[in-house]
């Protein structure tokens, strides 16, 4: 096989590389959803309130604000949901089972980052041989003097 052809078809492999990055990324962000961590409060604690507190979702600490994550493990979750969807997730228990949720927005840069990183290695490849052929075809040209 000639150096043209390597340089081709590695180029072809970084585009097919790349689509399946790019899908993966897109796989990957519609599984996140709005979910707010939540240190939840002792019984004891959430009974003093009584609904009230109830009404404004479950009683306890909230962690940071509401953000979109990817997480597969439906035991993490409480069963109370907010406004808009939101989910709220025991975070005691993600630390428990060694869980570390994805944020949406690290999952689309990566997803770009490499879609984009294989793109430019493909067109440095394509280009690779395209200029790997024009110099073949000149080395295999006669020469001017020869011409005559």
């Amino acid at each position: 096989m000639d150096r043209t052809t390597v340089l081709s078809r590695l180029a072809a492999v970084c585009a097919v590389l790349a689509a399946v990055a790019l899908v993966t990324g897109l796989w990957l962000g519609a599984q996140a959803q709005p979910v707010q961590l939540l240190r939840p409060a002792p019984a004891s604690q959430a009974s003093l309130f009584g609904d009230e507190a109830r009404a404004q979702g479950p009683s306890g600490t909230r962690i940071g604000s509401p953000q979109d994550l990817i997480i597969r493990n439906q035991a993490v979750f409480l069963p109370e949901t907010g406004a808009d969807g939101l989910r709220y997730v025991d975070e005691p228990m993600l630390t428990e089972l060694g869980l570390y949720p994805l944020q949406l927005k690290t999952v689309r840069l990566l997803s770009i980052l490499t879609v984009l990183g294989l793109l430019a290695l493909a067109a440095a490849f394509w280009l690779g041989g395209r200029w790997s052929r024009k110099v073949a075809l000149r080395a295999a040209a006669p020469a001017p003097s020869e011409r005559a």
